[in-house]
């Protein structure tokens, strides 16, 4: 990047850098002179496909992204700490001083069974290969919540009643744990990322296997994870392109004091004070 700037104070990462060290590489810009600094990183569903796209045919690309997801889907562990288990080293998130979002986050998450949505999931990604069609990312979400091409919807699958961006976080950990795997279709011009069942879902033929995730809980209960029912529900309206969606999800790490930091959308993300020769570096 070629910056050497101290005065940085903040870095903003548009969406997710493709592995962990070039993170920490773009991220350690900010707060060089040890004042306060925040690094602020934007993420969603789509750019996941569309850097694996990228980095596909690099020896450890893939591995090295899917790593970096799960950094961004953490929900509760320290952000210092997971950085620092990641080059084996060691990090007590009590020095953390609530500088990262988790450390500072009160909401409040809770673990949720998905075996059943799981199931649901295999159905669809099976009755598409039988009938040697391609499922994209989002026709995968669109054929689960009974929306896009009628051919693609399983009968006995009923649309999930909670919001598409934990639909995304399902398939995302589904993926990330080897149920699922993206399978690649190279043209003169791109390169197109499907969805396909992985050796593991064979897993969830066995009744008594589950598959747990951490999900936001709602204080309400309107936006709580509940099991299939029989009768289907109608499918609340949801942007296609969740790249182009007004809210993202952030995660951020603060350097030189305390920080308050949540995931929110851009417009949101409060601004400090900065002096005329304080620099924002985006990446």
């Amino acid at each position: 990047m070629g910056i050497d700037k101290p005065d940085v104070r903040f870095v903003i990462h548009h969406s997710m850098s493709k592995s962990m060290e070039n993170y920490y590489q773009e991220s350690g810009r900010a707060g060089r002179d040890d004042q306060r600094a925040d690094c602020i990183l934007y993420y969603g569903f789509g750019d996941i496909f569309r850097i694996s796209s990228m980095v596909v045919m690099e020896n450890v690309g893939q591995q090295k992204l899917y790593e970096m997801v799960k950094y961004c889907l953490n929900l509760s562990r320290c952000r210092r700490v997971l950085i620092a288990q990641h080059f084996d080293e060691v990090w007590d998130s009590a020095q953390c001083n609530k500088m990262c979002d988790n450390c500072n986050n009160e909401k409040v998450y809770e673990k949720v069974d998905i075996t059943d949505y799981s199931r649901d999931i295999m159905k669809i990604l099976e009755q598409a290969n039988q009938m040697d069609e391609k499922l994209t990312p989002l026709k995968l979400i669109d054929a689960w919540m009974g929306k896009g091409a009628s051919k693609l919807r399983v009968a006995d699958v009923r649309p999930p009643k909670f919001p598409r961006n934990e639909i995304e976080r399902v398939i995302t950990n589904l993926l990330l744990q080897q149920y699922i795997k993206e399978d690649f279709s190279f043209t003169a011009y791109a390169t197109i990322s499907y969805m396909k069942k992985a050796p593991k879902a064979a897993l969830l033929k066995n009744e008594n296997h589950t598959i747990i995730v951490q999900m936001r809980k709602m204080k309400n209960g309107a936006d709580k994870v509940k099991r299939p029912e029989a009768t289907s529900p109608k499918a609340s309206h949801a942007n296609r392109e969740n790249t182009n969606q007004l809210k993202r999800s952030a995660t951020l790490t603060g350097r030189g004091g305390n920080k308050h930091s949540k995931s929110e959308s851009a417009s949101e993300v409060k601004r400090s004070k900065m002096s005329a020769d304080d620099s924002i570096l985006i990446d």
